[in-house]
């Protein structure tokens, strides 16, 4: 068991170590914070979650209620082309209560059966986030306009 300080210890290392891996993308997309994507529309964010369980890639839409709704729809409608930008089903849940006790929708996948405080498992972990955030960055540089409207 690991004190609180070294858990923390642990992500911030896991965290550092991926960010200074997707340099390598630089050139080739631009300065991007890839485990703090800005998706310049706001309450919709691509999350990189990392725990003693499971590594979860996922897209949130925390707008009030009938807006959620609608970028939620949205998504729908490009659920298609995004699951196979991304190469893999995503599970698509239209209301998610998360930790803040929030009403959200969220659409992920889960890397299943990785720790974040086994060194071991953080390659396999780079590579998932790595994979999934590239080709998400692909597919929201072509349709990200369509979320623009829907803000005005």
């Amino acid at each position: 068991m690991y004190s609180k300080e070294e858990k923390k210890n642990f992500k911030i290392e896991f965290w550092n170590k991926f960010s200074v891996y997707m340099r390598k993308h630089t050139q080739k997309h631009g300065t991007i914070n890839w485990s703090n994507y800005k998706t310049k529309i706001k309450d919709l964010y691509f999350r990189l979650d990392f725990n003693e369980t499971e590594a979860r890639f996922s897209i949130e839409l925390q707008h009030p209620d009938s807006i959620r709704e609608l970028f939620y729809e949205q998504f729908t409608e490009l659920k298609v082309l995004l699951e196979k930008a991304l190469g893999t089903p995503l599970v698509w849940e239209e209301l998610y209560i998360n930790e803040y006790d929030k009403a959200i929708c969220r659409i992920y996948v889960v890397l299943p059966d990785v720790n974040l405080f086994n060194k071991d498992d953080w390659k396999k972990v780079t590579d998932f986030f790595e994979n999934k955030m590239v080709k998400l960055h692909v597919f929201w540089m072509e349709y990200r306009e369509i979320f623009k409207n829907l803000e005005s």
